[in-house]
């Protein structure tokens, strides 16, 4: 009887414990990545005003990031960062070239 009795009981709580958890590691997840990826845009250009905006969900091996860099000069670039979620190597891609108006920085 107790051996069912626990059984229940975590079967019970199992969805809360798994929910608390897999929150817990996306949030991990979307700071890694935004840790990151700040610091590779830093190292590319280390005069900028930066922005990062996660999709850790990105696909299923990379968590994505969208990068603005504003320069001093007050022009922006756009570029994507990918973390590799499984080994933590993260990509930072050169600036894209003549995005149209409705996605500019």
């Amino acid at each position: 009887m107790m051996k069912h009795t626990v059984w229940v009981a975590m079967v019970a709580f199992w969805p809360a414990v798994a929910q608390s958890s897999t929150d817990e590691a996306w949030a991990e997840l979307r700071d890694r990545t935004v840790a990151e990826c700040t610091r590779l845009a830093q190292d590319a250009a280390p005069d900028a005003e930066l922005s990062v905006t996660p999709n850790e969900f990105g696909t299923e091996t990379h968590a994505l990031a969208l990068v603005v860099a504003t320069l001093p000069d007050l022009s922006s670039e756009l570029s994507v960062c990918l973390l590799d979620k499984q080994t933590g190597a993260a990509q930072l891609s050169v600036p894209f070239q003549d995005l149209p108006d409705t996605l500019q920085p």
